[in-house]
């Protein structure tokens, strides 16, 4: 009887998925394609987290994802947390935030995009007053979220201080013209993947 239970014990810790899983979501997002015909072949998905660093905010790293397609239907699993050379922060506040555009992918050339959408994932608090807080609109909680992106006339605060981390040229400025606003419906809200891309 210990041989069999011992047996039972040994096989039961093998593993239960191959190496092609690739874990849990955080989060499921959920959308449409937008101009794309009923034949469209879309296998992925990608995050292409903005780089602060520099004037490029497209230079920052990405992240693959994968994807359910029922045309026109897009499920988007995130299942992994933004790279650590995708968080950015302000000095001496204890947030550290990253920002990524959505973007899906046949055979891994990008095919479209959920524009003026940006996902959203903070690491610590974000304290009243802060320019973490002045970057996403108030004060968030910890996780991922999903933000609208509208263009603006002059820097908010938290991008005067990105720009002028930059250099405050022009090339580090007029990227940067624009504020994140929080979606009411948050992880929830259906984004659209509009055909084509940058």
């Amino acid at each position: 009887m210990r041989l069999v239970a011992a047996l039972v014990l040994v096989t039961a810790c093998d593993a239960q998925v191959d190496g092609n899983y690739p874990g849990d979501a955080y989060v499921h997002l959920r959308g449409t394609t937008v101009g794309f015909g009923a034949d469209a072949a879309i296998d992925g998905a990608v995050v292409r987290w903005t780089s602060q660093a520099g004037a490029d905010l497209d230079a920052g790293p990405t992240t693959l994802l994968p994807l359910d397609f029922d045309p026109p239907a897009v499920v988007v699993p995130v299942v992994s947390l933004p790279p650590d050379d995708a968080m950015f922060g302000f000095a001496g506040e204890p947030a550290r935030i990253a920002e990524g555009t959505l973007v899906i992918t046949d055979g891994g050339r990008t095919v479209g995009e959920a524009i003026d959408f940006a996902l959203i994932y903070v690491a610590g608090d974000v304290g009243t007053g802060s320019l973490a807080a002045d970057y996403l609109g108030g004060v968030t909680a910890p996780g991922f979220h999903l933000y609208d992106v509208r263009a603006t006339p002059s820097l908010t605060a938290a991008q005067a201080y990105l720009a002028a981390q930059c250099g405050g040229t022009v090339a580090c400025t007029r990227p940067r013209l624009y504020r994140l606003v929080p979606i009411a419906d948050d992880l929830g809200a259906r984004l659209q993947f509009f055909r084509g891309g940058r």
